[in-house]
């Protein structure tokens, strides 16, 4: 079970707070995202730092402790540094309250209350002096429709299923702290609990990997789920996504056929789902942006296959914050 640990104790005592705090941040990149931080005062900081691996998806665990406001954000640079399209869980664990903004919105969560971020948009999460978190990084492919949960949900509180959150964040809190080594099944058992909870939390139809699949469907599973991960480039296409699977590009689009899809139709209902929950979640970029940020090189297109599908154009469709 891959672990990692980071305190800024490890640091030489002489060094000053700001650089303390730059250096605890950087060791977030352990979690496969880059992030920036802005501490108000400077005459002391401490923070740790965990990171937990089990299987697709990962835990962690970020400890502050300062004389001011603690504020940690995704810009729009670190965006374009590591490309990190997952979905992040925020469980808020300190005892004072955390400020999450996302798509000009903006939550307070009280202790073990939570919410959810895309990772591949602007963020921020503040604390007053001292704060606590844990998070849970899942691939986005692995949910569904998340371009509609992040409209509903993104830097909201979550309010459904409390029994569920509850024993969300309990196991979060356990999995973190455990001395022990799980075996590799178990940590896959673990990472597969998780993703059940939080499925059910966001109110989805449960993951893809919840129900095991053998055979033609576990083939249509993963040609989806390489989909999912790369449609935003443009010329994507079956021959690039046969390679990543071992197969060619007729036989990715035999294994569609079979159920009554073709390859141009998935990658277009996950472009279009992407832009349609920017569009609804406030996202401030002009329609072209989101447009080829979603994939579409061609604009016209993109309008045409928006009205067809939701039957209003991109402008109707977009919330003002």
């Amino acid at each position: 079970m891959p672990k990692f640990h980071f305190t800024s104790d490890q640091l030489p005592s002489a060094l000053p707070a700001r650089m303390r705090a730059k250096l605890w941040t950087n060791s977030m990149d352990a979690i496969g995202s880059s992030f920036d931080m802005g501490i108000v005062t400077s005459r002391k900081f401490h923070g740790e730092v965990s990171v937990l691996q089990l299987g697709r998806i990962q835990l962690g665990s970020a400890k502050t402790l300062a004389d001011g406001a603690v504020n940690v954000l995704r810009s729009e640079a670190r965006l374009r540094q590591d490309a990190d399209d997952r979905i992040m869980i925020v469980i808020n664990r300190g005892e004072t309250p955390m400020i999450v903004r996302q798509f000009d919105r903006e939550t307070e969560l009280q202790r073990d209350e939570m919410t959810v971020l895309a990772m591949d948009m602007p963020s921020e999460c503040s604390t007053p002096q001292s704060g606590h978190s844990h998070v849970i990084l899942l691939p986005r492919e692995i949910l569904q429709q998340p371009g509609r949960m992040l409209e509903l949900f993104s830097a909201t509180r979550l309010k459904t299923h409390r029994t569920v959150q509850l024993l969300l964040s309990q196991n979060v809190q356990q999995l973190l702290c455990t001395e022990e080594g799980l075996d590799p099944s178990l940590e896959i058992a673990s990472g597969e609990y998780i993703v059940h909870l939080v499925s059910t939390i966001l109110q989805t139809q449960g993951s893809q990997s919840a129900k095991p699949q053998t055979g033609r469907g576990a083939r249509i599973a993963d040609i989806r789920k390489q989909i999912a991960r790369n449609y935003r480039i443009p010329d994507l296409n079956p021959e690039a996504i046969g390679e990543r699977l071992g197969m060619s590009a007729r036989s990715i689009q035999h294994a569609l056929s079979q159920h009554g899809s073709t390859f141009s139709k998935e990658l277009m209902g996950m472009r279009l789902e992407a832009a349609f929950g920017m569009l609804r979640s406030g996202a401030p970029h002009p329609i072209a942006d989101i447009a080829f940020k979603c994939g579409f090189s061609d604009l016209s297109t993109f309008y045409r296959a928006f009205r067809m599908r939701y039957g209003k154009t991109p402008n109707a469709s977009r919330v003002t914050k």
